[in-house]
C-alpha cells in the first residue's frame, strides 16, 4: 500500500536565511505532496524567484492579504480590524498567522484532508516520523517539543480559559510537555466543527475568523495548537497521537538567530562564507545538516532547532525562558551570562 499523501502548510512572515534549509529538510524527511507557503504580498514573487533551484516538494506560495477572500470575502485587513487590544505582547499579525494555520482549508483548494502545519523557523534534524502505519491504522503523529514547567504562566492560564470558555472542553494536558509544539497535524473535519463551535459560542453568523479575533479582545490571547488539539481530543480521541517530551523534546533547541547570531555566524565560517551578506546567505539543508552533525556528533544530535527571529527572545527574564532556550549552546543570552561568571 502506498504511503498517504499529504500537504504541509507554513505561514511565513518573510524569507530568512534558514527558510531554504527548513523547506528542503521537510522535503527530505517527510516527502509531502506539496508545501504551501502563506506570506506577505511583497514576499510572494521574490520567494518564487529565489526558490526555483531549491530541492523541495512543489511549492505553492499564497498572498496572505487575500488568502481567505475567495471563500469568505474577507481580507487580512478586514479580519484584523476586529482586534483592539491596545498595548499587548502580540500584534494583529501574530494572531492572523494562527488563523492561517487553523483556516488553511478555507484558502487552499484541494488541500489534503490531513495537513501538517509547520512553523517556518523549525528545522528538522534527528527528527520524528510524522506518520505511523497505513490504511485504517494510519496515525498522524506530532512531537511534544516544549516543557510545561517553563514560560509565562499568566499567558498559559489565559489560553486555558479560552479553551474552556469558547470550546467548552477541558484543555488537553500532559505531565511533562505542552501542546504548543511548533508543528501540528490538522484534520479538516475537526476544524470545520471547531469553526462551528466558535460561531455557536458567540451566537453569530459572522465569519468564525472574525470571531476568533473578537475572542482575542475578550480573553487577551488564544493558542491555535492547544485549542485545536483539545477540541480534537474530545471529538475523536483516537485521532490524537504524539511522541512524549522525553523522546524528542529533550534534545530540541530554541534560540534567537536572525542571521547574525552565534549559530549562523559559526555556520558561515564552517562553509567559508563569512563575507556572505544577509540576503545572499541561504544555505541548503544538506549544508546545515552536515554542520549540525559535525558540531554535535552522530550520537548527540538535536531532534530539531528553532531559529527565533524576534528580538524579544533577547530580552526575556531568565525565569520566563523555556528550557529549550536555556540549554542551547547557541543562545547568546546564556553564553553572555556564562562568560560573566
Amino acid at each position: 500500500m502506498a504511503p498517504e499523501t499529504f500537504d504541509i502548510v507554513i505561514p511565513l512572515f518573510r524569507t530568512r536565511w534558514n527558510t531554504r534549509a527548513v523547506l528542503e529538510g521537510l522535503t527530505t524527511h517527510y516527502s509531502p505532496r506539496a508545501i504551501h507557503i502563506i506570506t506577505l504580498p511583497n514576499e510572494v514573487e521574490p520567494l518564487q524567484n529565489v526558490s526555483k533551484n531549491w530541492q523541495t516538494a512543489p511549492l505553492h506560495i499564497h498572498n496572505e492579504e487575500i488568502f481567505f477572500q475567495a471563500n469568505t470575502g474577507l481580507t487580512k485587513t478586514a479580519i484584523c480590524e476586529e482586534l483592539n487590544l491596545g498595548k499587548s505582547l502580540y500584534n494583529p499579525g501574530w494572531f492572523y498567522q494562527q488563523l492561517l494555520k487553523l483556516g488553511a482549508f478555507e484558502g487552499i483548494p484541494d488541500l489534503s484532508e490531513w495537513y501538517l502545519v509547520w512553523d517556518s523557523d523549525l528545522l528538522p534534524a534527528a527528527t520524528w516520523p510524522a506518520i505511523r502505519g497505513q490504511g485504517n491504522n494510519t496515525e498522524h503523529v506530532f512531537a511534544l517539543l516544549q516543557h510545561n514547567a517553563y514560560g509565562n504562566p499568566a499567558i498559559v492560564n489565559k489560553w486555558g480559559t479560552w479553551i474552556e470558555s469558547v470550546l467548552g472542553v477541558t484543555p488537553l494536558t500532559d505531565a511533562v510537555g505542552t501542546f504548543v509544539p511548533h508543528h501540528m497535524w490538522f484534520k479538516q473535519e475537526y476544524l470545520q466543527s471547531f469553526a462551528a463551535q466558535v460561531k455557536q459560542y458567540y451566537k453569530s453568523d459572522q465569519s468564525w475568523l472574525s470571531l476568533m479575533m473578537r475572542s482575542a479582545n475578550d480573553f487577551g490571547t488564544f493558542s491555535e495548537y492547544w485549542a485545536y488539539i483539545s477540541w480534537a481530543a474530545v471529538q475523536a480521541p483516537e485521532s490524537v497521537s504524539f511522541y512524549p517530551y522525553k523522546q524528542y523534546g529533550e534534545t530540541t533547541e530554541r534560540f534567537f538567530d536572525d542571521g547574525t547570531a552565534m549559530f549562523s555566524t559559526t555556520l558561515k565560517k564552517h562553509l567559508s562564507r563569512e563575507d556572505a551578506t544577509d540576503t545572499a546567505f541561504s544555505p541548503s539543508y544538506e549544508e546545515v545538516n552536515a554542520f549540525i552533525r559535525a558540531e554535535y556528533g552522530e550520537d548527540n544530535l538535536p531532534s530539531s532547532i528553532a531559529f527565533e527571529s524576534s528580538p524579544r527572545h533577547l530580552k526575556k527574564n531568565s525565569e520566563n525562558m523555556h528550557i529549550e532556550e536555556t540549554r542551547s549552546r547557541w543562545n547568546p543570552r546564556m553564553a553572555a551570562e556564562t562568560a560573566t561568571v
